[in-house]
């Protein structure tokens, strides 16, 4: 039995978004308040801590590491929610950033190598860049607190979000754009058919298994 008082999110006017608040808005098909409640549950759990404005905390507290394996777990719940194929991530992780990093065009820098000429996601064996960053960014990062292979992390402000050749990410940069996926994700539920498009038949099927499970 799902916990109705639960909080699953925090709005932006700072209010709580709990279960029955979610199963009142699907049964409503309230696609507003869904495609807000998961863009602040998103953003708020992920993002948002590192954007404090606070010099004290910029200079000596926040990190780039950090930032990066918060944006590491952000990517695979947002594909969890957003693609049948990849509902439940257990064992899928290397294969769901593959196809993220080459479906989402502000990432597509990021996507070289990785899908085969068939069009399914390239396998370990297969190399490219999505597979790299996996086991060297992600993996080593959330696994041995460190990047491997030549990959490094920055926050210059001069530094792209990805440069190919130093194999540098700038994490603030690279958060910025993941803010805008997000931001794009809600705009697409708000304006796609709750009862036809396959944008909500797995939005939906997800918070349902995520309801259950609280």
């Amino acid at each position: 039995m799902a916990n109705d008082n639960l909080v699953l999110a925090i709005s932006s006017e700072g209010r709580e978004i709990t279960v029955k608040n979610c199963k009142d808005y699907l049964l409503a098909k309230a696609q507003t308040e869904l495609a807000t409640f998961i863009f602040d549950r998103f953003y708020g759990r992920y993002l948002k801590p590192f954007e404090y404005p606070n010099e004290d905390y910029i200079k000596n507290y926040k990190n780039g590491f950090a930032l990066m394996a918060s944006c590491c777990l952000l990517i695979e719940t947002y594909v969890s929610f957003k693609e049948k194929q990849f509902k439940d991530t257990s064992k899928e992780s290397r294969r769901t950033f593959g196809h993220f990093f080459t479906t989402e065009s502000r990432f597509l820098d990021l996507a070289t190598g990785g899908r085969k000429v068939d069009g399914t996601i390239a396998s370990k064996e297969d190399g490219g860049l999505p597979n790299d960053f996996y086991y060297n960014v992600r993996c080593g990062i959330l696994h041995n607190a460190e990047t491997r292979k030549g990959w490094t992390i920055t926050r210059e402000i001069s530094a792209k979000y990805f440069d190919s050749a130093t194999k540098e990410i700038n994490a603030t940069k690279f958060a910025n754009r993941l803010k805008a996926v997000l931001t794009d994700y809600k705009k697409n539920l708000i304006k796609s058919d709750f009862d036809k498009d396959d944008i909500w038949l797995n939005f939906r099927n997800r918070l349902t298994d995520l309801i259950d499970q609280s």
